[in-house]
């Protein structure tokens, strides 16, 4: 006689035994803490796209990163949200995780006023500090976009050493020369360079483009095609002469001579 086939269930989370009634009572321990912590868990073969159990995976199918769970789903204050328990945000009504107002960061001020159900962040708070006015002169002024914060001199770190460190109420000057960035963002290496080094490289742009300009007048007797022909010099009149074989921009006589009459 054949044994009977076993049963394998791969979803064990909800089988309960008769000693667990005594383990969450007497002994006080919640055992609900571990499933809760298994249903949190990302599946990690859905972060590598190989994931063939679908919706009935038993671990999270999400892709949030580090923004997981930090802000207060738009759509579910709402009413709209679909996802569920799947949703890559907040389904609670938090005031300190609700998105930015879209209406206060374009126009600086909103007309729902303190009911606004959406964080008012002060631009200034997004505005990051000067690295040149921390350095100790930034040659925009005013003008400067980024933040100019005053802070006394820490004299311990003019001394050598600041006991507090970062953590410092007054001002730590920086020395170095601060890193330039790129119109897309992107960092880059060098430094910016002093500024009789940059009023070199202007003059030497400036004569560059002075001779280019210069040899533009050199290069205009050249045969250029006309209404989809080309016109040979010699067919060429200067009004300023009456000669043939030059334009009246190349004329021998130049502004001296006077114009020609026939």
């Amino acid at each position: 006689m054949l044994a009977p086939p076993a049963i394998f269930l791969s979803d064990h989370r909800h089988l309960t035994f008769d000693f667990e009634e005594y383990i969450k009572k007497e002994l006080g321990l919640d055992l609900d803490n571990e499933n809760k912590k298994e249903d949190g868990q990302v599946c990690k073969y859905f972060l590598k796209g190989a994931c063939t159990k679908g919706s009935h995976c038993q671990f999270k199918h999400s892709r949030g990163g580090d923004r997981d769970k930090s802000v207060v789903c738009k759509h579910w204050l709402r009413g709209l949200c679909k996802k569920g328990d799947s949703c890559e945000f907040l389904h609670v009504f938090n005031m300190k995780k609700m998105p930015e107002c879209w209406f206060y960061s374009k126009y600086g001020e909103c007309c729902n006023g303190d009911e606004c159900m959406y964080l008012h962040i002060d631009p200034e708070s997004k505005q990051k500090e000067c690295p040149w006015y921390a350095r100790g002169f930034c040659k925009h002024g005013p003008n400067c976009r980024h933040k100019h914060v005053r802070k006394m001199v820490c004299q311990n770190y003019l001394t050598g050493f600041c006991p507090e460190g970062p953590n410092c109420p007054n001002g730590h000057p920086k020395y170095e020369l601060p890193t330039m960035y790129s119109a897309d963002g992107a960092g880059d290496d060098r430094q910016q360079q002093p500024q009789h080094q940059q009023q070199q490289q202007q003059q030497q742009q400036q004569q560059q483009d002075t001779s280019s300009i210069d040899d533009q007048p050199q290069r205009s007797h050249v045969n250029r095609p006309q209404s989809g022909f080309y016109r040979r010099l010699e067919d060429v009149t200067c009004f300023k002469c009456g000669a043939q074989g030059h334009y009246a921009n190349r004329c021998p006589q130049g502004r001296g001579g006077g114009g020609y009459r026939q």
